[in-house]
């Protein structure tokens, strides 16, 4: 069977904000697949690329179920 996935390719300025970033969209069930950088001359500002997938048609989990998901991945 084979599994379709859905992209998204996100540009950030600030490397400050990559972090926040990757973490919002693993929060919305995204997987960040490849990160790359890129600048253009001295002084200018870094482009950032975040490129997220995730299994086409995939739900997100009620809250209810994705605190007992981390519940059940603390425990052990």
């Amino acid at each position: 069977m084979v599994r379709l996935k859905e992209w998204n390719c996100i540009k950030v300025r600030n490397c400050k904000d990559v972090g926040k970033t990757i973490e919002e969209w693993q929060k919305k069930g995204w997987d960040l697949h490849t990160y790359s950088c890129t600048q253009y001359g001295i002084g200018d500002d870094a482009n950032h690329y975040l490129l997220f997938e995730r299994e086409k048609g995939k739900k997100m989990p009620s809250p209810v179920e994705a605190a007992a998901a981390a519940a059940a991945a603390a425990a052990g």
